[in-house]
Order: structure tokens, then sequence, then C-alpha cells
């Protein structure tokens, strides 16, 4: 065999790029060579097997010598056992194939991948594997430039997502996995379809915490809930995983059924066939969905002090109700701090300290409310939904509105503070007091 082997010229090719890439970025999922490198190690240690080196599977399959030599520690560190126990226990990857994709994507994180290769180049364990004409590692001088080049290649900081595995038995390709923090509640609004092992959303519903921004959508692939791998066999015990998180955070992650600009990811795609959902017009949602963002008018970005995201209001001001926090404290803690404006206009004293805190931007968020400065942006009122206890207003004073919070999750609080505020819109109030109320439903706490 000629020392200019094709394929140890493309991986020569990969890893200049990388060395060269590596001082200026991550080398992560994102990276553009990280697929084309990774499949490039894997035709290499496929080539040449015998054939007869398989157990149990058609074809000869790297992994088995691959794991093969931490039973006998001929060679292998602790690093690199380390590495093929973590793929030996991972359910997510159940072919050799899968194995051998999850083992290299795992040995670059670790920086231990010419561990192997340097065993069966100088070591020369095991024997029996390569045929010598027909491939890199059965070839003396070639396996010394391959080992050579993953030295090489053991210097670079990889940051692969090994989560990221339960289609390695199919593909390469990989789509984007997220992980998301949902604040605690008992449901997430997501129906959730079954298909060879795999849990894929079949349904969101937009007023479910999972469903806001699109964090999670309908061809999205549920792969762990607070930690557990989520299968067909698991599926009767998704309730029970939300239970035992009650009153904690939730943590989803999933694979995203789509691209960034709208495309489904393939092998998605043949699970929501099997689902019964129509591919067709989901991906033609998605991509009218990206395109109208693309086009919507840049004149609602802020672009001055003024112009910051939120609900203008004014605050104020804030009135102790001592060891409660109900609903019913509202009406008298709204009096009071009307009533103690008056009495310092009346006297000729300065109504508010800082000006800036008195004209507001109220914003609704994920996990709870905050209030910052309209001209400077200082945040200075910030509450999650957990320590919000009640809110609502007046019927008589329709443009004001009021929120109580503890000093901690009102369930355990010991001191609650009423926070008022004025805004001349009452759709907007309406607003605000609707988006804590689902707070509220997510948190657990009742309006």
């Amino acid at each position: 065999m000629s020392v200019s082997n094709p394929l140890l010229r493309e991986l020569k090719g990969y890893v200049l790029h990388l060395v060269q890439d590596s001082v200026n970025r991550e080398i992560s999922d994102d990276y553009e060579h990280i697929q084309p490198l990774c499949q490039n190690l894997e035709n290499i240690f496929q080539q040449g097997l015998y054939h007869s080196y398989s157990v149990g599977y058609k074809g000869a399959e790297s992994w088995n010598w691959l794991e093969k030599i931490t039973e006998v520690h001929y060679g292998a560190t602790f690093t690199y056992n380390t590495a093929v126990n973590e793929v030996r226990s991972c359910r997510k990857v159940v072919t050799p194939r899968g194995k051998l994709r999850l083992l290299i994507r795992t040995c670059l994180n670790k920086k231990c991948l010419h561990v192997p290769v340097e065993a069966i180049v100088r070591y020369k364990y095991p024997t029996g594997v390569y045929q010598t004409k027909d491939s890199i590692l059965g070839d003396e001088i070639l396996g010394e430039i391959f080992l050579s080049v993953l030295l090489q290649c053991s210097k670079i900081a990889f940051h692969l997502c090994l989560k990221n595995a339960v289609f390695l038995d199919e593909t390469w390709q990989l789509t984007d996995y997220v992980t998301h923090e949902f604040v605690p509640c008992r449901i997430l609004g997501l129906n959730v379809g079954f298909v060879r092992e795999r849990g894929v959303v079949v349904a969101v519903e937009e007023s479910g915490v999972a469903g806001e921004d699109d964090k999670v959508e309908i061809g999205d692939l549920v792969d762990e809930l607070n930690g557990h791998w989520i299968r067909a066999t698991q599926r009767g015990r998704l309730s029970s995983y939300m239970k035992q998180a009650e009153g904690k955070p939730i943590t989803l992650s999933i694979l995203k059924g789509h691209n960034a600009v709208g495309e489904l990811y393939p092998p998605i795609i043949r699970l929501l066939g099997k689902l019964q959902v129509d591919t067709t017009a989901l991906e033609a949602r998605f991509k009218a969905k990206l395109s109208s963002k693309e086009q919507r008018p840049l004149s609602g970005v802020p672009s001055t002090k003024s112009e910051r995201a939120g609900i203008p209001v004014r605050y104020l001001g804030i009135v102790s109700t001592g060891s409660r926090g109900d609903v019913n404290q509202i009406d008298r803690a709204i009096t009071a701090v009307l009533r103690n404006r008056m009495s310092k206009i009346k006297s000729g004293d300065q109504v508010n300290g800082d000006k800036d805190k008195e004209e507001g931007q109220f914003e609704i968020q994920d996990m709870g409310v905050q209030v910052s400065s309209r001209q400077t942006g200082k945040i200075f009122l910030k509450h999650s939904y957990m320590e919000i206890s009640s809110c609502g207003g007046r019927s008589d004073l329709p443009d004001h509105f009021a929120y109580i919070a503890g000093e901690t999750s009102c369930n355990v609080a010991k001191n609650f503070n009423c926070y008022v505020f004025h805004c001349a819109n009452e759709d907007q109030i309406r607003l605000i007091l609707q988006s804590i109320g689902q707070g509220f439903q997510r948190t657990h706490w009742a309006v």
C-alpha cells in the first residue's frame, strides 16, 4: 500500500484545520469539520478488518478489538479504560457501529484516541485484526503515520456533547442538543409519542411552560427528563419523574427536530412518519415562522434608553404586609401607599427619592418579573414566581396594580412586602396580572 493513503491525507487536512482554528474558538459540535473528521476516523478504523473479527454481527466491527484491549490492559491507560466503560454503560447506543462512533467522540474529548492505535501499531496487540495490504492499521508505516496524527490531535481541546448519542447507531449527522430548565410545575404541556424506543413531541400546549418562546416544538425528541433517559419502556414513569421533582426546577434535554433554516432532521422525519405527523406541512410551518421573524421590522428594537423592553409603569412604593401574603392584603396595601404619597405631597416632602425608580419598565420573564429604570436600565426590583404570593388591583382604581412577595419562597417566607404600581394602559395591567397568574400555576401557588 502506498504511503499516500487518501484517508490519511484527508485526516491530515482536518487536523490542520483543527490546530489552526482551536487557537481562536472552542471545538464543539457546531464546528464545521467535526462530522467529516469523525466519519474519516471511522473509515480508518473499519478499513481492512478481517470479516472473521466480529461477534454476533454481520461484517467486522472495530469496536470489538477497541473494547478488548481494556480487558487485558495491554497498553491501555486509565483514561482510555474510562472512555470504554462509559460507552459500554451507555444505553443510547446498541450496535457495535454506534458504540464505535460514541467511543471516537468520547476519546476526542478525553484526548486518548491514540492509545488503542499505539497498542496495535507498536505493541502488536491484538493480533489478527487487520489485513496487511488493505488497511492503515495493518500496515506498519501507515499505522505509525496515523498514530502521529492522532498524537497531534490529542493536544486539541474538544468539547463534544456526549449525551447526544441516540442516533449514532444510524448516522454521524447530529442535530442540536438543547437543555432547558423550567420553573417547578406539575405538567410541561407536551404530548409525546413513542416509536422505536424514542419519545417524539407530537403536540405542544401554547399555554404550557415548555411551549413558551418555542423552547420545545413538535418534532423535538425528548432525551432526558431530570437526568432520566426517556425511552418507550419508561413512558409510564414520566409523571413519577415530575412528582419526584415537585417544588424544584424541571430540567428537560431535547434533540431539535429541525435546523436553523427550518429543515427537519432526517432521522426524526422517519419517526414522525410512523406517528402519522404530516412532515411536509410541519417543515413548511417552521420555514414560514423563520421567514416571518426575518422580515419583522427593526423599528421595535430598543435603540435608546427610553425604548427598553417591558411595559411602562410608575413605581409608587412598598409597604410591609407582615407575615401575610394573601390577595386580601392588596387592597389595604394600595391604600397605604397612596395615603403615604399624599401625606408627603401635602407636607412638601419629596414623594420618591429616586426618580429613576419611579419611571420603570415592568418585564415579564420565564422565571419571574423584574422592574428596571426607564432611563438607565438599572434593575431595582426582581422577584421569582416562587417568591410572589399574590397579585391584583382595586376596582375603583383600575390603573393601579400590585403584587406581594416574600423574602424567600412564599410557602416558607416569614415577611412579605407589597409593591404598588400605576399604569395608564388597563389592557397592559391585565396582561401583567394574567402572566403572573400563569407563573403561579407553574409554581403551584394560587392567585
